[in-house]
């Protein structure tokens, strides 16, 4: 079994995993949360876009979106293929121009699993937001974990390539693996492993302070209820501070 870089074989099935994913109504959400604190017709970035499925409903409200993803294989499975895209690290913007909103989605703040990486993204963002703009994120707190964990083994196939989905929970580490086994009908067998880490809520809080970011609201995941500690998931909506 050979070991493949993360989302470079995954990207292939991605469409079939994610197939429970509402994104028309996560859209709705992402918008609903933004629209008050945005001027008409913004500039838009995305970070860890992916294969651009949520910017393209996005796209409806908020016409001018540059998607970014650190993944080319799933830059590359865009459907449509109408919204510029840069492959990128979202802690390392390669962008001099401002931005009135930038979002990210998926808990793909979680992937950068180092308090030194998150701080980055925070000064990264800091640096490309316009001085009205918004940065708007969700993370999975240690709640989330452990409700993926309940359901540790997932499998399926999709066009002929097969797939076991682990899922695992470093409760001392506070890292939190999903591990792909992929086959392809030639018999070749790949593995991936996708690394998050499982912050605490209130490390947010004091990254963003240092980075000169601040919080206007936060949201538990997909509601308007006030997040904590022992939410699941937490969305974020920050501002600079001047």
């Amino acid at each position: 079994m050979k070991k493949s870089i993360a989302y470079e074989k995954l990207a292939l099935i991605y469409e079939h995993v994610m197939r429970r994913v509402n994104y028309s109504d996560w859209s709705d959400y992402i918008y609903c949360i933004t629209q008050k604190y945005v001027k008409d017709d913004p500039f838009v970035l995305e970070l860890a876009g992916g294969n651009c499925n949520l910017a393209n409903y996005l796209s409806t409200y908020y016409r001018n979106i540059v998607v970014t993803d650190s993944s080319r294989w799933m830059l590359l499975n865009d459907s449509l293929n109408v919204l510029p895209k840069v492959c990128c690290d979202m802690s390392l913007l390669p962008f001099k121009n401002k931005f009135d909103l930038v979002y990210s989605t998926f808990d793909s703040v979680n992937y950068l699993t180092s308090e030194k990486k998150l701080q980055r993204l925070f000064y990264e963002v800091r640096n490309v937001l316009t001085d009205d703009g918004i940065f708007t994120f969700d993370v999975s707190l240690e709640k989330n974990s452990y409700v993926h964990v309940r359901q540790p083994l997932r499998k399926g196939s999709y066009k002929g390539i097969k797939y076991i989905h682990q899922t695992e929970f470093d409760e001392k580490r506070k890292i939190h693996r999903n591990i792909f086994k992929i086959e392809f009908d030639d018999g070749s067998t790949f593995r991936e492993i996708h690394k998050q880490k499982i912050y605490m809520f209130e490390d947010y809080f004091k990254l963003m302070d240092k980075a000169g970011l601040y919080t206007v609201e936060c949201y538990e995941g997909f509601t308007f209820k006030n997040a904590k500690p022992s939410s699941a998931r937490a969305q974020f909506i920050v501002k600079k501070d001047l």
